[in-house]
C-alpha cells in the first residue's frame, strides 16, 4: 500500500514524465485496466455494461456507519462511493505544495490514514468501488501567488463582485503555473499509487462559474500567453478581441437590444452579429485547452502510476455552460476525464449566470427593461423552452441561495420550491439530451441527482431520464428524500 513512500519526487516525476506516452495505445473509450487491483475489480467503473450508481460519502459513514451504506446498497443500488479524504504525504511531496505552509492545493495531509485505508477496504468487502475526491483550482488569499489574472493583471480575487453571481469564492488559480504544474502530477500519481482506489475524482477544477463573468477575461499572465504561443493561438489578436466584445456591450443602446429580444440569438449568435471575427471563439477555446490539458496530464500520471488500475474523473457543468467554465467536452472525452460527469447545482451553474448576466445588460443600458435583458439572456443557452420567470430578474429568487459565511444555506430549498419541479426536469433534461447528444457514448457519463434539495418525485424522473438518453449511471448528492437516517 505505501510502495511509493521512499521514492524521491525526482524520481516519481522522471518516471511518470517518460511514460506519459503510452495513453494513446492504451486509450479507447475508457482504457482496460491491468493493474495492481484483484481479478474481480473494479466493480464497476470501467466495466462494460455496468451502469454507475455513486453516491457522495464520508469515511466515517463507510467505517462507523454500516445501516447508512446497507441502505445505499439495498434502497438505492448504490456500487461506487465517492471520498473525500486527507492524504499521507511524504516531506518530499508536501515541499511542492504551492499554497505555503498553512493549505495543501487539492487535499489535506494527514499523519494517520487508517479511516481512509479501512474505507477503501470496506467499500471493496462489499463489492463497491471506491473514488478518492480532491478538489480542484478554487482558492481564496492563501492562492494569490498563483492566482489567475486578467488580461490587465488583476488577480481574480480583487475582481469587483457582480450582483446576483454566486460562488464568488471560485477564485481560480492559474493551470499554467510550473509549481502547479509539477505538483498536480506528483500529487495525484502518488495518492493514486498509494492508495487501492478505482478512480481518482477531482471537483472545482475549472474556471469560475460564469455567472462571476469578469474571470472570461482570464488568465491573461505570462505563463499564458506562452502556452498560447505553444499552441499556435494568436494571444493579442484573442484579448483585443474579448476586450472590444466588452467595449460594445457596454455601448450598446435600448433600440438594438429590444430589436434583438424578438429573435432567439445563441451568445455566437450575438458575437457575430456584433462583429466579431473569432477572437472570441478563439478565447473560450484557447482557455478550455489550457485546462483540458491540465486534466490530461494528471489523467495520464493516474494511469500510468497505478497500471490503468485506477482511473481519472472530473466534474463539470452542463453542456451548455462548461465552455465558459473552461471545459470543452472534446477535451474531456478525449483525455481529460473518463467520463462525464456534470453537476446539478441549478442555482449556481444555472439560473444564476441568466440573473447575472440580464442584471449586467441593465446596468450598461440605461432604461433597458429587465424582461428584455431576461429574455436576450435566456436566448444566449437556448433555454427559451424552459419557462423560466421573464418578468423581473428578482422573480428568480438566487440571492437567497448564496451560502452565508461559507456553510450550507438551508434556503437553497426554498430557490428549488421557486424553480418549480416542471422547470428544474426541463433544464437538466435539455442539458443532459445535450450531453448525450455531444458523447454520443463515447465515454461513460453519469449527471448528479440531487437527494435534498430536490423532491423524491424530481430524482425519480431524472433517473429515468438518464435511461431513456442511454447515459451509463448516475450519482446521487445527498439521499434525504430517499433515507431517513433517524429510522435506520
Amino acid at each position: 500500500m505505501n510502495e511509493t513512500s521512499h521514492i524521491n519526487r525526482r524520481e516519481f516525476l522522471a518516471r511518470g514524465s517518460a511514460a506519459a506516452g503510452l495513453f494513446a495505445a492504451a486509450r479507447n473509450g475508457w482504457a482496460s485496466r491491468t493493474g495492481a487491483a484483484p481479478s474481480e475489480r473494479p466493480f464497476v467503473t470501467d466495466v462494460p455494461g455496468k451502469k454507475t450508481i455513486g453516491c457522495y460519502c464520508s469515511t466515517a459513514d463507510i467505517v462507523n456507519n454500516p445501516k447508512y451504506i446497507d441502505a445505499l446498497q439495498k434502497k438505492l443500488c448504490v456500487n461506487v462511493v465517492i471520498c473525500g479524504s486527507s492524504v499521507k504525504m511524504p516531506e518530499w511531496l508536501r515541499t511542492m505544495n504551492p499554497l505555503g505552509p498553512e493549505r495543501f492545493m487539492h487535499a489535506g495531509h494527514t499523519d494517520d490514514d487508517s479511516l481512509l485505508i479501512k474505507a477503501i477496504d470496506e467499500s471493496h468487502r462489499r463489492g463497491m468501488d471506491f473514488w478518492l475526491y480532491f478538489s480542484g483550482h478554487h482558492y481564496r488569499e492563501e492562492s494569490r501567488s498563483i492566482m489567475g489574472e486578467t488580461f490587465d493583471g488583476v488577480k481574480f480575487i480583487d475582481l469587483p463582485l457582480i450582483k446576483y453571481a454566486l460562488a464568488h469564492s471560485e477564485y481560480t488559480a492559474c493551470f499554467e503555473k510550473p509549481v502547479v504544474k509539477s505538483w498536480e502530477q506528483a500529487l495525484f500519481g502518488y495518492t493514486a499509487k498509494t492508495y487501492d482506489v478505482d478512480s481518482m475524482y477531482v471537483s472545482h477544477y475549472r474556471y469560475a462559474t460564469p455567472s462571476f463573468w469578469t474571470n472570461l477575461f482570464g488568465c491573461g499572465c505570462t505563463y499564458c500567453q506562452a502556452a498560447a504561443a505553444r499552441m499556435g493561438y494568436d494571444f493579442e489578436k484573442m484579448r483585443d478581441a474579448m476586450m472590444k466584445l466588452r467595449w460594445q456591450l457596454e455601448r450598446l443602446d435600448k433600440k438594438t437590444l429590444d430589436h434583438t429580444a424578438k429573435f432567439n440569438l445563441t451568445f455566437t449568435d450575438f458575437i457575430s452579429f456584433l462583429g466579431e471575427d473569432n477572437g472570441v471563439m478563439d478565447w473560450l477555446y484557447f482557455r478550455a485547452k489550457v485546462v483540458g490539458n491540465a486534466l490530461k496530464r494528471i489523467h495520464d500520471v493516474i494511469h500510468t502510476e497505478t497500471d490503468h488500475r485506477s482511473g481519472f474523473v472530473s466534474d463539470t457543468h452542463g453542456a451548455t455552460m462548461a465552455l465558459f467554465v473552461g471545459h470543452n467536452f472534446e477535451d474531456l472525452i478525449n483525455g481529460g476525464s473518463d467520463a462525464l460527469h456534470p453537476l446539478s447545482w441549478a442555482q449556481w451553474q444555472y439560473i444564476s449566470v441568466v440573473a447575472a448576466w440580464a442584471n449586467q445588460l441593465c446596468e450598461w443600458v440605461q432604461g433597458l427593461d429587465e424582461s428584455v435583458a431576461l429574455k436576450i439572456a435566456t436566448n444566449f443557452f437556448g433555454w427559451q423552452n424552459i419557462g423560466l420567470p421573464d418578468k423581473k430578474i428578482a422573480d428568480l429568487h438566487v440571492e437567497e441561495a448564496e451560502p452565508k459565511d461559507g456553510t450550507y444555506n438551508e434556503k437553497m430549498k426554498e430557490f428549488y420550491a421557486n424553480l418549480g419541479d416542471d422547470r428544474l426536469i426541463r433544464l437538466m433534461t435539455h442539458e443532459w439530451t445535450r450531453m448525450a447528444a455531444i458523447n454520443r457514448g463515447r465515454i461513460p457519463a453519469h449527471p448528479v441527482i440531487k437527494g435534498y434539495e430536490w423532491s423524491e418525485k424530481v430524482c425519480r424522473e431524472l433517473i429515468d431520464r438518464t435511461a431513456d438518453l442511454g447515459l451509463t449511471g448516475y450519482i446521487f448528492q445527498r439521499t434525504e428524500v430517499f433515507i431517513d437516517r433517524n429510522k435506520l
